[in-house]
């Protein structure tokens, strides 16, 4: 484990092979090193399905009119709601609508008037148990129904490290840290074709009836994704590395320090509570609070953990840790849109899969272990300072 702590992160562009001679089933990227999201979408040659929280980088929108003009048939989900956004994107486009809001809007717009269907997640009907409020966080995508992608970050030029998808007279400031899984498998096709055919019919279902099915193991799908994370989690016997943007989630994070009283070597990658501003004493005292229990339970146990900055560099641009991905004991990993709190495993719509090709498992192992390793992560105690951030 030592060493591979210590393996420096690099990745080759990894070609998807699909045809009848391909034996493998998945493929991982690094979105900075190659995301695949464009080509994967040119693929495409009579469906096309997408269900996210965001696309706002041009040449992915690009890609998806290219192919409508090929004929193929587009049928988009897409969050209304999303945090912080000031762009109501199924609205009407306003006056004073930034660009890259305009070009959002435009770009709906466009895709109906070629015949494509976009239309916003129904909230009211697939939040978790309970009257909560919930959102489409998820990023998939079905290409003819073959063939799929699951991403940990949006399709935005940020989280694909792609500073020609920034909408015109825009420069891209960071890069994230996010991955994508394409996948071939025939089971998390059918699991995956299911639920989207659900969620565009806009109408209530039951969830379940799909994630209890035999096909469906490899899957996690929020509002149900705790139970599956966690029993991941209590699978390991050796090692557990785990890169999220935040562990807040009491029964994950028990999980984890039930792991390493047992013996379990733990390593934990997560952003520094600096990463937006500097907490202030009086108003986030609860934020500090928990903080500090978090890692300090953590340290009680021996869990190693380190705090991703902005000081960190992917590909010569400030960074930020957008992913979620976990692997365990080096042979099996977990990569998908659930971040680490209640309303991502058990309220939103989320998309995960596990996969277990060695060579895949092993790139993703590289990446958490170079961000563990990196000159300009932290501890959590020299996070509280806000020194990096």
């Amino acid at each position: 484990m030592r060493l591979l702590l210590k393996i420096a992160s690099s990745i080759g562009v990894l070609v998807f092979c699909l045809t009848a001679h391909a034996v493998q089933t998945e493929a991982f990227y690094e979105n900075a090193s190659f995301a695949p999201v464009v080509d994967f979408i040119l693929t495409a040659r009579s469906s096309l399905d997408i269900e996210i929280y965001e696309i706002q980088d041009t040449r992915v929108q690009a890609a998806v009119l290219k192919v409508m003009d090929q004929g193929v048939k587009v049928r988009v989900i897409q969050e209304s709601e999303s945090v912080g956004s000031k762009c109501p994107v199924f609205s009407v486009i306003y006056a004073g609508d930034t660009v890259s809001c305009k070009v959002q809007k435009e770009f709906i717009q466009k895709v109906r008037a070629k015949g494509g269907f976009y239309i916003p997640f129904a909230h009211h009907e697939f939040c978790g148990p309970g009257k909560y409020r919930c959102l489409e966080h998820g990023k998939m995508v079905i290409v003819d129904r073959q063939k799929a992608l699951i991403s940990t970050g949006n399709f935005n030029p940020t989280n694909l490290c792609d500073p020609e998808g920034v909408p015109q007279g825009g420069m891209l400031s960071r890069c994230n840290r996010d991955y994508t899984m394409l996948t071939i498998d025939t089971d998390i096709l059918k699991t995956l074709t299911a639920v989207f055919d659900a969620d565009f019919n806009s109408k209530p279902y039951e969830l379940l009836n799909i994630l209890n099915q035999p096909f469906a193991k490899r899957v996690t799908v929020s509002p149900y994704s705790l139970n599956p994370i966690t029993q991941f989690i209590r699978s390991a016997k050796k090692t557990i590395l785990i890169e999220n943007q935040y562990l807040k989630n009491a029964e994950v994070n028990a999980a984890l320090i039930a792991a390493a009283k047992s013996g379990v070597n733990v390593f934990v990658v997560v952003n520094s509570i600096c990463t937006f501003s500097k907490p202030d004493p009086v108003k986030d005292q609860d934020a500090i609070t928990l903080w500090k229990n978090t890692f300090k339970s953590f340290d009680s146990v021996g869990i190693r953990s380190r705090m991703f900055t902005k000081q960190i560099r992917i590909r010569g641009y400030s960074a930020y840790l957008h992913s979620k991905a976990i692997v365990v004991d080096g042979n099996r990993a977990w990569v998908g849109s659930v971040n680490g709190s209640d309303m991502a495993l058990s309220r939103n719509r989320e998309f995960g899969i596990f996969f277990d090709d060695v060579n895949e498992v092993l790139k993703l192992s590289q990446f958490i272990a170079a961000d563990f390793n990196d000159p300009n992560a932290e501890s959590w105690q020299e996070s509280l300072d806000c020194k990096k951030d």
